[in-house]
């Protein structure tokens, strides 16, 4: 048994010895090529999380808009009470 694997790891070993530049090159290309493309997805996956924070962010900004206007009409509505005038007959009468 011992024969068999000391021969298996042999063959192994030597065809691995046995590889040529060439493979090596198309090896570091893949991986290369592998990298950039999980460059890629990182980027693309990155970009689309940003897209969506920012839909987010302008709904906030949106928001807070809508209720500073209602504060703004709100402090319109109490200067124009306090400008109308009261009515003379009121104006003496104690509730």
């Amino acid at each position: 048994m011992r024969i068999v694997f000391t021969l298996l790891l042999c063959v192994l070993g030597s065809h691995a010895i046995a590889q040529s530049p060439t493979d090596d090159a198309a090896l570091l290309n893949a991986e290369q090529r592998d990298a950039r493309l999980r460059e890629q997805q990182e980027l693309e996956a990155r970009a689309s999380e940003l897209q969506a924070q920012q839909e987010t962010t302008r709904e906030l900004l949106d928001q807070q808009e809508q209720y500073l206007d209602a504060l703004r009409a709100q402090i319109q509505t109490i200067k124009d009470s306090k400008q109308t005038p009261v009515p003379a007959n009121q104006a003496g009468t104690a509730p």
